[in-house]
């Protein structure tokens, strides 16, 4: 009879707790360019309605980065307020567990009933009440709209029955490739029925424009594969643009949107050439959106603030009430939620590293103003190639567009010469964002820009130094990343 009292006395206490705290949504898509959003400025009508409905009922951030432009590593990332080369997670590598507070287990720490949904390796290292590595059967990316409707609302109901507020962690595949109707759609699909007989149909997409009408990124060139192959992408951007809208409904339905901080960004830009595993300011912007009825102002947009995902545990927390841990890279902007201002907002840092140690090891540090980039590449040695250690194409230059480009760089020198930078790179990179902001033309060795080389180069060095960055020395005093980042363990 005691333990009954007990466990229901906890159960008023926890009810209570629920309705004093908000629920979190923390929402994100994979491999998504910020300007395929209709309102960051996608022509394409009716492409993205639901981020459109998300950004009007919240705040819409034009200055937003990642941390590092890879999936697991940002997203450890975002959970620790760490930067990858500060928590462990150098490339696809859990963070050990202990090392660091996570923003689940504090929130878990403080009553909070936890979910993580889809890209379960991404978030594997974290503690969870409930954790789903995956949804549509055996086999398939996280790609189902309706699949994740399905898993969140037995989620929410797990934390009602338990009187706890939530941390809803939704995180759909879409639009990371196979690109929806490409020929690497039709061989995963192929490869998967080959391994899981009996996995349901894989969710097929209708194009959603023509080849003629499709707006291309702005880092790409017009050729008639790449076209082709941004009508796939965008396809799945749509898809993914569903699943968010059936998230969005079901707190409607369930009464709660009133009461959830909602926050949607993706990890970093599309798998194309010089966006994703690149560190230029284009391959780490994201479309960061953050919803929270009463507190935000509807329609909010901030231009004003250089944010990163870094800064959204600290965040999180702050508008909780709980306390931050020590040590952090991240920034809470809480008060920019809220319509102020905060200083020291004028630039953000970018790395990457490797996807495991000996492969792909292409380290990068990245520093941006709004006016400038500045970008240092100690791997580059004039000879070294971006491409596997089988010289296949990397994830991000696979597909149609990259073999494209290297088709008409055989009789195109211009085309030639984007393909030797993209393959080769040079040690260190300045940009004018203002005049170039998809990073054509580096002004690192003209002299008329000393100064400014100098400046960024010094906010680079400082911000390595601050974050005991192990390329520090490397940027101080010449030579390469460390040797045993190239011996796989």
């Amino acid at each position: 009879m005691l333990k009954k009292c007990l466990w229901a006395l906890s159960t008023v206490c926890f009810s209570a707790m629920a309705e004093k705290l908000p629920n979190i949504v923390m929402f994100t898509v994979d491999d998504m360019d910020i300007t395929s959003v209709n309102c960051y400025g996608n022509p394409l009508p009716n492409l993205t309605p639901n981020m459109d409905r998300l950004a009007s009922q919240g705040i819409r951030f034009q200055n937003a980065y990642v941390s590092t432009p890879i999936c697991m590593p940002c997203r450890q990332s975002m959970m620790t307020g760490l930067h990858p080369h500060r928590n462990g997670s150098f490339g696809f590598v859990e963070v050990e567990k202990g090392v660091c507070p996570s923003l689940s287990g504090i929130l878990m720490e403080n009553g909070y009933y936890t979910i993580s949904i889809g890209k379960g390796r991404d978030y594997k290292a974290f503690p969870w009440d409930k954790w789903v590595n995956g949804l549509g059967g055996d086999g398939w990316y996280t790609r189902k709209p309706d699949g994740f409707y399905d898993e969140a609302k037995k989620a929410i109901q797990e934390a009602r029955a338990v009187g706890k507020p939530f941390y809803l962690g939704v995180n759909t595949s879409d639009p990371h490739r196979p690109f929806a109707g490409s020929e690497q759609e039709k061989e995963f699909v192929s490869n998967v029925r080959k391994k899981y007989p009996t996995a349901p149909d894989f969710p097929v997409m209708e194009p959603v424009c023509s080849e003629a009408d499709v707006p291309l990124l702005p880092y790409l060139p017009d050729l008639p594969d790449i076209r082709k192959e941004t009508v796939q992408y965008l396809t799945c951007v749509k898809r993914a643009d569903d699943t968010l809208g059936r998230i969005m409904d079901l707190l409607d339905e369930e009464g709660l949107t009133e009461n959830t901080l909602f926050v949607f960004f993706s990890d970093h830009d599309a798998a194309m050439p010089t966006a994703k595993q690149n560190v230029y300011a284009h391959s780490a912007a994201t479309p960061l959106m953050i919803r929270w009825p009463g507190r935000i102002s509807p329609g909010s947009v901030d231009s004003a603030h250089m944010v990163s995902t870094v800064d959204l545990m600290p965040t999180i927390l702050e508008a909780l009430g709980f306390p931050l841990p020590g040590t952090l890279d991240g920034r809470s902007m809480l008060s920019i939620l809220k319509g102020g201002t905060q200083g020291n907002r004028d630039m953000v840092f970018v790395s990457y590293n490797y996807i495991y140690r000996g492969t792909q090891v292409f380290p990068m540090r990245a520093v941006h103003t709004k006016d400038w980039s500045f970008i240092f590449n100690p791997w580059s040695d004039g000879v070294k190639k971006r491409l596997q250690g089988s010289g296949q194409p990397t994830e991000n230059q696979s597909g149609l567009t990259f073999a494209a480009m290297q088709k008409a760089a055989l009789t195109d020198p211009e085309m030639k010469k984007r393909v030797d930078t993209i393959l080769l790179r040079r040690r260190e990179e300045l940009f004018d964002r203002r005049e170039d902001p998809y990073s054509f033309e580096n002004l690192a060795d003209d002299p008329e820009y000393r100064s400014v080389l100098k400046k960024m180069k010094q906010l680079l060095d400082e911000e390595m130094k601050r974050s005991e960055d192990p390329l520090f020395q490397c940027l101080e005093n010449g030579g390469s990343y460390p040797a045993e980042w190239n011996k796989r363990k």
